[in-house]
Formats: structure tokens, C-alpha cells, sequence
């Protein structure tokens, strides 16, 4: 039977989908025009108080010149609102569980942690614990972000799609945008159920085996002080007898529940060389940061300067700040620490009070209260947040005990934007200086000067972990917990290294002993291994030396599975299907490439492998039946490395029992491989691992699919090569550069400049990312300048002007805008300037000429005085000190009938009114009352 579409459907949906078309039409930002004249746009803001001038290049890559950096970040935020808006929005909804609000209940249960832990609280809070400069600049970057999205002729594309109208950005906004880092940077709580699970199933000395952290790949910056080598864990001697009761599962069943997820870890390779290893003296950061895959790419490019300060990198939009960048004096980058900075909590509830629990000096009360999540499109939906003086309560144990979160990222001081004073550093020690001062996800920073040195050390708020070691739910009594802060004599530090160059790959740095201060949760260093590798191979380093490391496609972490399955294809009984495969793998040189053939069919044996003697091992060992729940959990939380090693040895004192031993997990592991490869002998890699950037409207608007996804190119390379390229996760920018040397510097980022997706500089830096491309970090000339000017002094008599178009050769006819009928003005007036906002009844008449012009661009201007105010001279009467106000109608509501229309009541509407400030306080002498009267001042 053939299935057809009826008529009326079809026809709905193609009317859709050139509605979708039409709104990406309208939607071409002011910065995404053809070859225009590069004559300065003059564009009037109160966000700036000095003139700023911005050059987009062709690929509208902008070069902002401030005469302070207040300003500076301040026009970094007008670019970041009108041209990343939908993507800040979305980074302050997700952190703050206000994601549903926006697009409907299909993101309800996403809200529901953030929304419980009160997020957007906290940001608040961190917001007002700010000193008074770095709160300067995020309130000056608050007030670009608006001013950004306000000159936009309507709503980003993503609002208008979901027929959402943006709500104006606000500082604790940009904390939330941080808040989103940690929860992508900084997840480890999730462990410590599976480590709690093996902790509970197997002998405390297997379990410890099976969560040692040393591994063959172990590249440490820091030795240990007496030289001793750390070494793989060996197998526990002597190994605990089989339990009296055996297990009665069946490895081979318990195999088919356990997980082996590929190792997409958020991270990053982060590399540097001193002078001694180039030819001219000059130091080169590495640094290409590993995340999911996103459309649009998280990071927007810029130059930044002002005096005494010339910067370039990339920002991250709704917030001020270059995590990567170089300046004249320094270049660094920073790469996931993966410690642990989260522990659950256990909470002992009073019993016979359960609105208290145990604290360590007594009963305290739970903070209870029910928060309220606003869904659109429905009613909002109420979720009780019970919060401790560990942080919020998110689950509990088996026996009903709850389990509260504490969190690095909700401890006082634990996040500011002390990232900025690497702007102005001078040299490594400063550099490092304010690395460590810093608040924010804990990173590997690296750092090189002009002077050819290089330093490394660990950021962020450290946890003083004592009495337990982090990796499982405990109580925190009994001198158990966290007690600050970990002493700053006690953060690893590295300034000149020998050999003149170190590497950082979310690998262990540092001992075990010292490690531990900071988790167990180290990944694994087979990056930083063969990094390290690689700048040992360098005759001399450059850039593009560097560069070409960043794209290794070995797969280190293969490397001895390959080993294990060609003796596994040794036996004889195996070999009779089976020998081209030895052929194929024989050949395969270890590389991510993009035409290899190999590299799936060892991923596969790899996975099955791990699989059956992790079953196996827990099979051997449990001391209490495994039900399929715990079993998944406990083989998850062991580490791979004994893992491996037990697969090397196969020691028999291993096996399960008769008929489950290491014949079967070795057999059962290269049929996967066989079967793998029958399955697709002939796609090559590349065409396997094609990339997957998808744009989050997708997943909430159906007629919207995957046309704002970043095509979805051929990757070679592999989570476990220097390369990390996988279909949802890879390098989100590949950065290379030396301080001062801005001609050579190499910047790659996926996507393009712009989050509209019908903008051409959406896509236009994607295939140099794709392909590798050494592409500039400089940008080239100017394509088209924008000149901000600060609002205009009070008592000049001119306008407010929002002129936001570019200038091109043949100028767009401008719409007028109308005057905000009278009875809104005097509304407003009464309200006063400072009220958030006022809801104003207007008649059907007006609302259809203000609907016509929402939001933002419909303004009106009033100017309120009052006698008095500071003295003034001797020669004058008195003072009168002036405020310039302005509003804007963000929104009509109306209320209508479902009557029938001969009965119907007519339509109410209301437009809702904000207020702001234009311009800042001033005051005028007496003498210029007439200066004053013409601008429309009474006196």
C-alpha cells in the first residue's frame, strides 16, 4: 500500500516551511551584508562612555578599539546580543532550569535539577559578592548585550521560530553562561553511585584494584620528589577466595548489560614550547578544547584592544573574558583539569523531626520550599527544592537516607572573572598568578611570555577534602568533609620545565599522593603521551609544528588491544574465517585515517573485550547477588587500565568458573570483531565518524530538522587521538599562538561568526576547521566599521539616534517609527523612570501600529528635573540635575471573546512598558535653564 499525504496536510506543511523561509530571510543580521563601502556606521548607545570603534572583516571576525576596557567589553557584549543571542539564552536558561519556558514541557524534566538548586539564586548572589571592578565590567557587557539585541530590526530567528519574544539580558545572566561551563566541565557526582556499587559487591581489596588509578600512559609534569617510579597496578596477592555461594548470573548475560561508552570526556590537549626549542626565542601555546558538538560553535572570535592592552582569542557569548588568547606580553590556554569537584552527601534526617537533619554542631532545619518552573504553553509546574547547608537534596540511598549535592561551584569566591587579568599580565609568574586566583572551572593553565618562558599550573577553587576519599556517598561528620579551600602552598605550580616544553590532556599531572588532593578521575594519558612524543620529535618548533601535532590521528589507547587481537587470531581453531581479518589489522598503522578500515573492527573487539572480563571479574568476585542495575553500575566504575592488564596476564585465578573463563571472553570478543567488520566491510572511517553538530531548535521545532545543523562532513581522527573528533563531540577550536607574533597565530573554530542561521557568516570558517586549515587568527581588512558612541551629553538637544544598518552602496529605505501614543507617555511619567516596568491599556488602534514595530524598536523619550542638587558656583542660583529616560514596548497581551460576533465584547489590550536609563545623571547651573528648556527640561 502506498501511503500518501492528504492534500490539506501537504499543503499546511509547505506553507510552514516557507514561513520558516521568510523568517530566514528577515533575518540577515546588520553584520551579514554583501561588498559594501567600509565607511563608519555611526551607531548611538548608552552602553559605552567613550567613542568604540569595531572592523568586521570578511568573515565579520571584528577588531574592537576602546579607549577603556570597560568599554572594550562592552562592545564585545553589543556584538555577542545581536549576534549570539539565541545561544546565550539558551546557556542562562539551561543553567538556570528556565529552558522550558522557552520552548515547551518536552524540556521540563532537563529544568528540574538546575530549577530545584535554585540557580539563578546563586548567580544572584555571586553577582553582588563581585568587587567592584570586575562587577564594572560585567554590568557594562550587560548593558552591549542589550544595546546589541535592541538594534536588531526584530527577535533572533530561534525566537521568532518558537514565537518566544527575548527576554534583556541581566549580569547574574553571565554567571548562569559560567554556571554552564562547570555543569559541562565539572560532572563527577554521577560516579559515585557505580563506585558505591562495586565498593558494595566485591572485597574491599579488589575493589581498590579495580579503582587504582596509575596507567601505562602516565605523562606526569611534576615527579616525585625522590624519583620513585609509579607502576600499574598488579593484580591483589593473594586474591580473595570465590565466595561459598557462588554467583549463579551468567557472565556472558551480564556482558550484554554493561556499558562501554566511548570516552568522550570534555577536555582538551594543551601543549607549549620555551625559547630554547624555536629558532628565534619567541614561546608558542597550543591549545584545541574538547566539547560537544554544537550549532552554532560555542566560541566567537575577536580582537581586542585598548590602552596598554592588544588582544586576540575567543570569547564565550554572555560573557566577558578570552579563555584562549594571546597578547603582546602573554598566550595561554587552559585545558579541563577532570578532578573532583563534586561529592554527594549522605543526610541523616532527625527521627522524630524530619524537617531537620544532622549537621556537625546539631539538628539543623531543611530549607523546603516549592519553586515554580513556567512552561510555555502550559501552567508552570512546582517541584520542591529541599536544600541543606551541603547544597540541594537530588536523591537517596537504598535505605531512604537523602542525598544532598555539594558543589565547587556553589562555594563562596569559587566564581568571579578574574580570567580578565591575563589581559594585562606581563609575564609567566603574573600569568600564573592570576590563573590561581581565578574562579571558575577548575583548568590546566598554560601559559607562555615574550621573554621565550613557559608555566603551567591548576586554577579554581580546590577542595580541602579530609576524612574520606571522594569517590562514593558519605556522611560529612565527624571530621568529615570539606574545611575550605585547599591551602594555596599546596597548588602545583611549574615554571620552566626541563626539556622546554610541557603538555596537559585532563591527565594526571602530579603524583598519586599529591593527585589525590584533587580526585581520582583523571583521564587517561594517551594523548598527552603521544603529545609528548611528538614535540620530542621536533628538530624546531613552530606554529605550524605545533599545529600539525594538534591533527595526530594515533590512536595510542589501541595500541595494545590491537596486540591482543592479533594473538587472539593466532589460534588456530579461529583463524579459518578469520584470516583477512589479521591481514587488515595487521596493516593498520594505528591511525584515526580517513580511509582506514581497521579501526572499527578493533574499537569493537576493544568494547566486547572490556565487556566479558569485567562481567567475568564480577562474577568472580561478588560477594552478594548482582542484580542487572548494580552489575552495570559497578563495571562502569572500574577503571580500564586493570582491566587491560588482567586481559594481558590471563590469570586463571581470574576466571569466573569452568566454561567462563578467558577462552570464552577472548572468543566472544573477536566473533564481535569478525561480525563488526561483515556487517560494513567497505565504508572507510572518515564516512563512519562524519560529524553531528546539531542545532537545539531541531529537537523543539519539527519543521525546522536539521537545517540549522553545521553540515555534517567526513572526520578522520578519534576521541582517543590527539585529533578528538567524534560524530557529537571533537575539538570546538584548534588555537596556536606566541605572545606578540599576532602574523603567525593560528585560529580554527567551527561554523562561523554568526548564530543566524541565514546569515553567510554562519558556516563560512567551517571548512577550514573541517580540513585542518592553518587559518589566520588575525582578521583581514575591514569590511565594514561600526562606530558606537556614548549617548549624547545632557543639554546638547540631540536625539538618541539607533542607526544600526550598514552603509552600503545603495542604502535600505528605513521604516518610520511611530510616536508611543500619548496616554503611554503619561503613564510612564507617572510610573517614573526607575520602576521595572508598568502594564498600560491601549485601544485595539494602537496596538495594531505598536504590534507592527515589536519588539524594541518602538522608543520614546521623556526628561524629568528637580530643583537642587550639588552647588554650583557662586555666580548661579541653584541647580537643577536632569534625568534622560527612555522606555520601549516589549510586549502586547490582549483578551478577546469566544462569542459569536454580533455578541462579542471588544478586545482589551495592555503593552507592557521598560524602563531605562539612557544617560547618566547630570547636573546644569541655574544660568543654563535656557539650554535646558529647549531640550525639552521644564524649569
Amino acid at each position: 500500500m502506498i501511503h500518501r499525504t492528504p492534500r490539506r496536510t501537504s499543503h499546511m506543511i509547505h506553507r510552514r516551511c516557507i514561513a520558516v523561509a521568510i523568517v530566514l530571510a528577515a533575518s540577515l543580521p546588520a553584520t551579514a551584508g554583501r561588498a559594501i563601502d567600509p565607511e563608519p556606521v555611526s551607531v548611538t548607545v548608552s552602553a559605552v562612555r567613550q567613542p568604540v570603534s569595531i572592523d568586521l572583516d570578511d568573515r565579520a571576525v571584528p577588531s574592537i578599539v576602546a579607549e577603556s576596557r570597560n568599554d572594550a567589553f562592552a562592545a564585545l557584549g553589543w556584538l555577542h546580543g545581536r549576534e549570539r543571542f539565541f545561544q546565550m539564552d539558551g546557556m542562562r536558561r539551561q543553567a538556570a532550569g528556565e529552558t522550558a519556558a522557552l520552548a515547551g514541557p518536552m524540556l521540563l524534566e532537563m529544568d528540574r535539577p538546575n530549577a530545584i538548586a535554585r540557580r539563578r539564586e546563586l548567580a544572584r548572589h555571586i553577582v553582588d559578592q563581585l568587587d567592584a571592578a570586575e562587577r564594572s565590567v560585567l554590568e557594562a557587557y550587560t548593558r552591549g548585550v542589550n544595546a546589541g539585541l535592541a538594534s536588531l530590526d526584530g527577535p533572533p530567528t530561534e525566537h521568532r521560530l518558537l514565537n518566544a519574544t527575548p527576554t534583556a539580558w541581566r549580569a547574574e545572566d553571565s554567571i548562569l553562561v559560567l554556571l554552564t561551563m562547570f555543569d559541562m566541565l565539572q560532572r563527577t557526582a554521577d560516579e559515585e553511585f557505580g563506585v558505591a556499587a562495586l565498593r558494595r559487591s566485591v572485597p574491599p581489596p579488589v575493589a581498590e584494584w579495580l579503582l587504582a588509578v596509575p596507567g601505562r600512559w602516565d605523562t606526569l609534569l611534576v615527579e616525585h620528589p625522590d624519583g620513585t617510579a609509579e607502576s600499574v597496578p598488579a593484580i591483589p596477592d593473594p586474591l580473595p577466595a570465590r565466595a561459598a555461594r557462588p554467583n549463579r548470573i551468567d557472565p556472558e548475560r551480564l556482558a550484554s548489560v554493561i556499558e562501554i561508552p566511548d570516552d568522550l570526556r570534555p577536555g582538551s590537549n594543551n601543549f607549549a614550547v620555551g625559547g630554547e626549542r624555536t629558532d628565534d626565542g619567541r614561546a608558542i601555546v597550543a591549545n584545541d578544547p574538547h566539547l560537544a558538538s554544537v550549532a552554532p560553535g560555542l566560541w566567537y572570535r575577536v580582537r581586542l584592544s585598548w590602552p596598554g592592552v592588544h588582544a586576540m582569542g575567543v570569547s564565550l557569548p554572555g560573557a566577558p573574558g578570552l579563555p584562549l588568547g594571546v597578547t603582546e606580553h602573554l598566550a595561554w590556554g587552559l585545558t579541563n583539569t577532570t578532578g573532583d569537584f563534586e561529592d554527594l552527601v549522605i543526610v541523616e534526617v532527625d527521627p522524630d523531626d524530619p524537617t531537620r537533619y544532622r549537621g556537625p554542631d546539631g539538628w539543623e532545619s531543611f530549607d523546603d520550599r516549592e519553586v515554580e518552573i513556567a512552561v510555555a504553553g502550559a501552567r508552570p509546574v512546582a517541584v520542591r527544592s529541599r536544600f541543606t547547608r551541603w547544597g540541594p537534596v537530588v536523591d537517596e540511598t537504598p535505605d531512604g537516607r537523602p542525598i544532598a549535592l555539594l558543589q565547587v561551584s556553589a562555594q563562596p569566591g569559587a566564581i568571579d572573572l578574574g580570567l580578565l587579568g591575563l589581559l594585562e599580565a606581563r609575564d609567566v609568574e603574573a600569568g600564573l598568578d592570576v590563573a590561581a586566583a581565578w574562579g571558575g572551572p577548575s583548568q590546566n593553565v598554560v601559559v607562555a611570555d615574550s621573554e621565550g618562558r613557559i608555566g603551567w599550573t591548576v586554577s579554581g577553587w580546590l577542595p580541602d577534602r579530609r576524612g574520606y576519599d571522594g569517590r562514593s556517598p558519605v556522611t560529612h561528620l565527624d571530621d568529615r568533609g570539606w574545611f575550605g579551600p585547599l591551602e594555596e602552598s599546596r597548588r602545583p605550580r611549574l615554571v620552566d620545565p626541563a626539556g622546554d616544553s610541557l603538555q596537559t590532556a585532563n591527565n594526571r599531572l602530579v603524583p598519586v599522593q599529591d593527585a589525590d588532593l584533587l580526585g581520582r578521575t583523571w583521564a587517561d594519558g594517551g594523548r598527552a603521551w603521544r603529545i609528548r612524543e611528538r614535540l620530542a620529535e621536533l628538530e624546531v618548533a613552530s606554529e605550524s609544528a605545533l599545529h600539525a601535532i594538534q591533527l595526530d590521528e594515533y590512536v595510542q589507547r589501541f595500541e595494545p588491544y590491537r596486540r591482543l587481537l592479533l594473538t587472539a587470531l593466532d589460534d588456530p581453531d579461529r583463524t579459518k574465517d578469520a584470516e583477512w581479518i589479521r591481514l587488515l589489522v595487521e596493516s593498520w598503522d594505528g591511525r584515526a585515517s580517513a580511509d582506514t578500515l581497521a579501526l572499527p573492527v578493533v574499537a569493537a573487539f576493544r568494547q566486547r573485550l572490556l565487556q566479558e572480563a569485567k562481567a567475568m571479574l564480577l562474577v568472580r568476585f561478588a560477594t552478594e547477588p548482582l542484580d542487572p542495575q548494580a552489575a552495570r553500575l559497578a563495571a562502569g566504575a572500574m577503571h580500564e587500565e586493570p582491566v587491560l592488564l588482567a586481559c594481558e596476564h590471563r590469570d586463571p585465578r581470574l576466571e569466573a568458573a569452568d566454561g567462563h573463563g578467558w577462552d570464552e571472553v577472548f572468543g566472544r570478543a573477536l566473533r564481535a570483531a569478525i561480525d563488526e567488520h561483515l556487517r560494513d566491510p567497505d565504508t572507510p572511517w572518515a564516512e563512519r565518524n562524519r560529524l553531528a553538530a546539531r542545532h537545539p531548535l531541531g529537537r523543539a521545532h519539527p519543521l525546522v530538522g536539521d537545517r540549522f545543523d553545521l553540515p555534517s562532513v567526513p572526520q578522520p581522527g578519534h576521541w582517543g587521538a590527539v585529533r578528538v573528533l567524534a560524530p557529537g563531540f571533537g575539538a570546538s577550536a584548534r588555537f596556536v599562538a606566541s605572545p606578540g607574533r599576532f602574523e603567525e597565530a593560528i585560529l580554527e573554530t567551527p561554523g562561523g561568526q554568526s548564530g543566524n542561521p541565514a546569515s553567510p557568516h554562519y558556516l563560512d570558517a567551517h571548512d577550514d576547521w573541517a580540513k585542518g586549515v592553518a587559518a589566520a587568527m588575525l582578521p583581514g581588512d575591514p569590511a565594514t566599521v561600526f562606530r558606537l558612541e556614548p549617548a549624547a551629553p545632557l543639554g546638547s538637544c540631540s536625539t538618541d539616534r539607533r542607526q544600526t544598518r550598514e552603509v552600503r552602496r545603495r542604502p535600505p529605505a528605513r521604516r518610520a517609527t511611530p510616536a508611543i501614543p500619548p496616554r503611554i507617555v503619561d503613564a510612564a511619567r507617572r510610573c517614573g523612570w526607575s520602576s521595572p516596568g508598568l502594564e498600560v491599556p491601549i485601544d485595539p488602534s494602537d496596538r495594531t501600529e505598536l504590534a507592527g514595530q515589536l519588539p524594541g524598536a518602538v522608543r520614546s523619550q521623556f526628561t524629568t528635573s528637580t530643583i537642587g542638587g550639588p552647588s554650583c558656583s557662586s555666580t548661579s542660583r541653584g541647580a537643577i540635575s536632569v534625568v534622560r529616560s527612555s522606555f520601549e514596548v516589549t510586549e502586547i497581551r490582549g483578551t478577546g471573546s469566544t462569542r459569536p460576533p454580533a455578541t462579542r465584547a471588544p478586545e482589551t489590550f495592555t503593552a507592557m512598558v521598560t524602563f531605562s536609563c539612557s544617560s547618566a545623571v547630570a547636573t546644569a547651573c541655574s544660568s543654563d535653564r535656557s539650554r535646558l528648556a529647549r531640550c525639552g527640561a521644564p524649569t
